[in-house]
C-alpha cells in the first residue's frame, strides 16, 4: 500500500520510466524521478530540510515547480503553496504565519526579511544515489495553502498525503476517457489546487505527458494548440465562455449559426441515419481551434454555466466540470459524461471514497453542498474556531449552494452568503442571472450581487461590456434576457465598464470588490 506521496511518485515513474513526461522538455517519467531525488538531496544536505518543515514555492509554471513539490514532500516536508499574483508582503506573512524555512523561488519573486531564499530554476549537482526518503505516513500534511481571504482573513488549509494519494487513485476512474500518453495542456497556475489536480497529480497517474506554459497569452496558447495537438486541455470558465462566445461570432460572421445549431442539435439521428459527416464537417472548424486532436475538456476554479458545457458536449468533446475547493482536495464532484467499459454512462458523481448531499434543500431542491471522504481536508491549521464551525458529523459544509439534476449532475447555484432574499421572501441566485446576462456576446463578464435601491433590496448587476458597446445596447439586451425569466428576478438596476472586473487567481469575479468600485462611482450606470 502506498503510504505518502514520494511511493507514489516512484511506483509511477519505474512503471513508465520511458514514457515522456514533460513534452517541450522531452524528458521522460525516468527524467522527472531523477531530478526529484537531486533536488531532495540538495534540500536535505544543503538546507536541513527535514520532515515536519515548512518550504514555499514561488513560481510560474515550470517543470521545476513539479520537482520541486514532490522533492519536498519526499522529505516530509510541507509545500507552502504561494500565489504568484499576491504582492511581497503578502508573501511574507504568509511565509511567517506558516514558520516557512526556505523558499524556493524565481528570481522576480525573491523578498528580503523573510526565510532563506533560493532560485528554484538552478540547477541541481547533486547525486541522487544519496537520496533518502523520508517515512512519511498518510496522515501527515503535505501542503500548505490559504484560502482567497476575501474576509480580510485567510485560513491555512492543510492537505495531507492521504489527501493527495487519494486524489491520484481517484483519478483512474477516468482512465476509459483520459487515456495513457494523452497530452495535458498546463498553463492554469500550479500554486492552484486546480492545477495540482490537473497538472501535477493528473497527468502522472494517468501516465499521461504535460506541455506547460508559463505565458498567459492567448497567442501562445493558440500556438501550441496547433504544434502540439493536446489531448486534455483543462481551464477556467471564464476561458471556456470567451471560447464560446468566440465560437458563436464566427459562425455568425459566416452566416453559418442557424445550420451549426440546427446540425449538433440533431447530430444523434443524422448520425444514424448516415450523415455524420453532415456532422462532422460542422464540428470540425471548432475542433480544429484546438489543434484537431483533442477529446477532453476540464473546467474547475468556479462555476461553469449548464449552457456552456452542453455546446461543448454538443460539438463532441467530452466536457469535465469540476466543483470542489481546496478543502475537498480539489474534484469534490464531477460532471462528466462519458461510456463506461461495460457500456453504461457515467454522469456525474465524486471521487471514489467520497460522497456529496444537498443539505436541507428547499421545494426547489436546493440546499448546501456538504462533502465527506478521503479528499476532505483534516481541518484548518490550528483554527479551531474555523474547524467547528466548518464540520458536522464528518461533513464539510462548502458554503455553496446546488442542487442534483435528475442525472445526477451538480447544479451550482452560488454562495450561501451571496444569495439575494428579496422583501418578497424570495431568493435569487446570482449564479443563475449570470448566465443568464453573459449569453449575450457583447457582456464579457456579469457580477450580480444584492443592493438596496430607494429602500427596496434587489438583485444588482455590474457588467463588463465590449468596447464601444452603449448603454442603449446594454439596456435592450437586459431587457431581452429578462424575458426568459419570472419577473420577480429581473435585474432592472445596472452598471456597465469596458475594464475587467477583479478576479481571483482561478478567475472568479469578486463580488465584493465589485460592489466597492461600484459605491465608489466607478461604473456608469443604467436602468432597464
Amino acid at each position: 500500500m502506498v503510504k505518502n506521496i514520494y511511493e507514489m511518485l516512484h511506483q509511477v515513474c519505474s512503471q513508465n520510466k520511458d514514457r515522456i513526461f514533460f513534452v517541450r522538455q522531452n524528458e521522460t517519467y525516468a527524467d522527472l524521478l531523477r531530478r526529484v531525488k537531486q533536488r531532495a538531496v540538495l534540500l536535505a544536505k544543503k538546507f536541513g530540510i527535514k520532515r515536519g518543515d515548512t518550504v514555499a514555492i514561488l513560481s510560474g509554471n515550470t517543470p521545476e515547480f513539479i520537482k520541486s513539490y514532490f522533492a519536498i514532500t519526499s522529505q516530509g516536508a510541507r509545500v507552502l503553496m504561494l500565489d504568484t499574483g499576491l504582492n511581497k508582503s503578502e508573501h511574507l506573512n504568509m511565509m511567517r504565519r506558516t514558520n516557512c524555512k526556505l523558499a524556493l523561488a524565481q528570481r522576480e519573486y525573491f523578498v528580503d526579511g523573510g526565510p532563506k531564499m533560493y532560485d528554484i530554476e538552478s540547477m541541481d549537482d547533486t547525486d541522487a544515489r544519496e537520496f533518502v526518503a523520508a517515512p512519511a505516513v498518510p496522515d501527515d500534511i503535505a501542503m500548505l495553502s490559504f484560502t482567497s481571504g476575501s474576509t480580510g482573513n485567510p485560513k491555512v488549509v492543510g492537505l495531507t498525503h492521504g489527501n493527495i494519494i487519494s486524489l491520484g487513485n481517484g483519478a483512474l476512474f477516468y482512465s476509459p476517457v483520459i487515456h495513457p500518453g494523452y497530452t495535458f495542456y498546463g498553463f492554469l497556475p500550479l500554486y492552484h489546487i486546480y492545477g495540482v489536480v490537473i497538472n501535477i497529480i493528473a497527468p502522472l497517474v494517468l501516465r499521461g505527458k504535460l506541455l506547460l506554459q508559463p505565458v498567459l497569452n492567448p497567442r501562445e496558447f493558440m500556438a501550441d494548440f496547433k504544434k502540439y495537438r493536446p489531448e486534455v486541455i483543462p481551464a477556467v470558465p471564464r476561458i471556456w465562455e470567451t471560447f464560446y462566445k468566440k465560437i458563436i461570432a464566427t459562425a455568425k460572421e459566416k452566416h453559418v449559426y442557424t445550420l451549426m445549431r440546427v446540425v449538433i442539435s440533431m447530430r444523434h439521428v443524422l448520425r444514424a441515419i448516415g450523415l455524420g459527416a453532415i456532422v462532422n464537417k460542422v464540428v470540425k472548424p471548432v475542433h480544429d481551434l484546438f489543434g484537431g486532436n483533442t477529446r477532453v475538456l476540464v473546467s474547475a476554479g468556479a462555476t461553469l454555466k449548464p449552457t456552456i458545457r452542453k455546446f461543448f458536449e454538443r460539438l463532441g468533446f467530452v466536457v469535465g466540470d469540476c466543483y470542489g475547493l481546496t478543502e475537498t482536495t480539489g474534484p469534490a464532484n464531477f460532471n462528466f459524461a462519458f461510456r463506461m467499459p461495460d457500456g453504461s454512462m457515467h454522469y456525474a458523481g465524486p471521487l471514489p471514497g467520497n460522497e456529496i448531499e444537498i443539505h436541507n434543500p428547499d421545494k426547489h431542491g436546493i440546499g448546501e453542498i456538504w462533502v465527506r471522504g478521503n479528499l476532505v481536508m483534516p481541518g484548518y491549521v490550528d483554527n479551531d474556531d474555523a474547524n467547528a464551525a466548518a464540520f458536522e458529523n464528518g461533513w464539510f459544509k462548502t458554503g455553496d449552494l446546488g442542487k442534483l439534476d435528475r442525472r445526477g449532475r451538480l447544479v451550482v447555484k452560488g454562495r450561501k452568503k451571496q444569495v439575494i432574499v428579496l422583501d418578497s421572501g424570495k431568493n435569487v441566485y446570482p449564479d443563475e442571472l449570470e448566465d443568464l446576462y453573459m449569453q449575450n456576446k457583447d457582456i464579457l463578464a456579469a457580477a450580480v450581487f444584492e443592493y438596496v435601491i430607494n429602500g427596496k433590496t434587489v438583485p444588482f448587476a455590474v457588467f463588463q461590456v465590449s468596447p464601444g458597446t452603449t448603454m442603449a445596447r446594454v439596456i435592450t439586451m437586459v431587457k431581452a434576457s429578462n424575458l426568459k425569466i419570472a419577473p420577480y428576478k429581473w435585474v432592472r438596476h445596472f452598471a456597465i465598464t469596458e475594464d475587467e472586473l477583479p478576479q481571483t487567481s482561478a478567475r472568479k469575479i469578486k463580488h465584493f470588490a465589485v460592489k466597492e468600485l461600484l459605491d465608489a462611482g466607478n461604473f456608469s450606470r443604467g436602468a432597464a
